[in-house]
C-alpha cells in the first residue's frame, strides 16, 4: 500500500505548481490546484534506479538503452493490447516538442491545423507560434460528458485541413474517446489527407469501466496517417525528467516525423529520465493502480462536495486523467471577476478555462492529483466566498 494521503512540502524547491505562483501573487498563502503535475510520492522503485545511476558518479552523454525500448513495447502490449514494433519508436524531450514537429514537418506557413476545443493551451499556441491556421472543432456537452461535433468535423476538415492534432483521452475534458468516435475520426483525416498527432500522455490515467485505445490501433487508416506521442510522465509524476517517446507505423510519416524531430533538435532525453521511465515501466505498474483509484475517489469527493454546498458549480466525474472541468457560469460574473475572487479572496489558483479555448470562459481546470487534504483546503476555501 502507497500513501497518497501524505502531505509533502513542496514549496522551496523551485516548483513551478507551487514556487511560481507564490512568486507571481507575492503571496504564500496560495494553493496551486492548477498545473497538471501530481503531489504525490512517486512510486521508491523509480527513485531507486535514479539514485542507483547517480551513484555511478558519470553523468556523460548517453542514448537510449534497448530496455528502456522494451519497457515502453512490454507496457502497450500489457496495458492497451497494442503490439509496438522497435523501429516504429524514437525519443523526444518531451510531447509539446513533439507536437511542434509535426507542425512543422506536415504543414507550411499559413496552412490550416484542426484542434477541438476547449482543449491543452499548448495545441493552439504551437499553432499561431509556427504561423499555421488555426481550425477549432467545438466539442459538445450532453450533460453527461463533452462529445464531437462530426458534421463540423468533416465540414472543417474539407477546408483544406492538413493536420489534426487530437487530445488522447482529452485534457481538460477528461473524455476517453471509444474505438468507434477514433476509427470515425480517422477515416474523416484518412479521406482527406490529413495527418493526426494523437497527443497520448494521459492514456494510462483512465477510469474503471473505460479503456484507451492507442489511435494507431484503432483502423488501418489510422495507423496509416497517426503520429502517436506517450510518456511515463504524468503517469507516474516524472515531468521535470523531460522524457517522452513517439509512434510512428507508417514508414514515409516516420522517416518524415524522425527528420524534423532532429531538425529542431528534440530526439534524446537526459539519462536520468531514461533510467526513470524504465523503471517506472517494468515496476510502476502497483503504484499505478493504487494511485488511479485514489483519484478516482478524490473525483467522487469533488461530485458530492460540490453538489451538496456549492450546487451553483457545475461539474462531471471525468473518464480519465486527474483532472476536472468546473463551471462557475451560474454565479453571473465575469471571468476576470471569478478569478480574482478564487485568488485574491479564496487563495487558490486553477487554470483559467479561457486557456484552453473561447469555450472556456466561465470555467476553471482543478488538479485532483493531490492528497485530499488539500482539496478539501481548496473545496472549504472556494465554499467560505462564494456560498449563498
Amino acid at each position: 500500500m502507497y500513501n497518497f494521503d501524505k502531505v509533502i512540502k513542496r514549496t522551496g524547491t523551485d516548483s513551478y505548481k507551487w514556487d511560481m505562483i507564490a512568486k507571481k501573487y507575492k503571496r504564500d498563502d496560495l494553493l496551486p490546484m492548477w498545473i497538471a503535475d501530481m503531489d504525490f510520492e512517486i512510486a521508491p522503485e523509480i527513485t531507486q534506479a535514479v539514485k542507483k545511476r547517480a551513484d555511478h558518479m558519470t553523468y556523460g552523454y548517453t542514448y537510449p538503452s534497448e530496455s528502456f525500448f522494451d519497457s515502453i513495447i512490454k507496457w502497450n502490449e500489457k496495458r492497451y493490447s497494442y503490439h509496438v514494433e522497435r523501429e516504429w519508436l524514437n525519443v523526444s524531450i518531451g510531447v509539446v516538442p513533439s507536437i511542434k514537429a509535426a507542425i512543422y514537418g506536415f504543414t507550411r506557413k499559413g496552412e490550416k491545423i484542426l484542434i477541438q476545443t476547449p482543449v491543452y493551451p499548448p495545441f493552439h499556441q504551437s499553432v499561431i507560434q509556427a504561423e499555421r491556421e488555426l481550425v477549432t472543432n467545438p466539442l459538445t456537452f450532453d450533460g453527461e460528458k463533452y462529445n464531437i461535433d462530426f458534421e463540423d468535423f468533416e465540414n472543417k476538415i474539407k477546408t483544406g485541413v492538413k493536420l489534426f492534432i487530437l487530445s488522447n483521452p482529452h485534457n481538460p475534458l477528461g473524455r476517453v474517446w471509444t474505438k468507434d468516435e477514433l476509427s470515425k475520426m480517422a477515416d474523416i483525416c484518412y479521406e482527406h489527407n490529413v495527418k493526426i498527432l494523437s497527443d497520448e500522455i494521459h492514456s494510462d490515467i483512465v477510469f474503471k469501466g473505460y479503456k484507451h485505445r492507442v489511435m494507431n490501433s484503432v483502423s488501418n487508416n489510422a495507423k496509416n496517417i497517426s503520429i502517436v506521442c506517450q510518456a511515463p510522465s504524468k503517469t507516474f509524476n516524472i515531468p521535470g525528467l523531460s522524457t517522452s517517446f513517439v509512434i510512428v507505423e507508417n514508414e514515409v510519416l516516420r522517416k518524415r516525423m524522425w527528420d524534423s524531430m532532429a531538425a529542431i533538435g528534440i530526439n534524446s532525453v537526459n539519462l536520468f529520465g531514461i533510467v526513470a521511465g524504465e523503471a517506472a515501466y517494468t515496476h510502476g505498474e502497483k503504484w499505478l493502480d493504487e494511485m488511479l483509484l485514489y483519484v478516482e475517489e478524490n473525483a467522487d469527493y469533488v461530485i458530492d462536495y460540490i453538489n451538496e454546498k456549492l450546487p451553483k458549480i457545475k461539474t462531471y466525474k471525468p473518464q480519465a486523467t486527474y483532472l476536472m472541468w468546473l463551471d462557475f457560469r451560474n454565479y453571473g460574473l465575469s471571468h476576470n471577476d471569478l478569478i480574482n475572487k478564487l485568488i485574491q479572496e479564496a487563495g487558490v489558483v486553477f487554470n483559467s478555462g479561457t486557456d484552453f479555448g473561447e469555450a472556456g470562459n466561465g470555467f476553471f481546470r482543478l488538479n485532483i492529483g493531490c492528497p485530499r487534504e488539500l482539496i478539501k483546503e481548496c473545496l472549504d476555501r472556494i465554499y467560505e466566498v462564494f456560498k449563498d
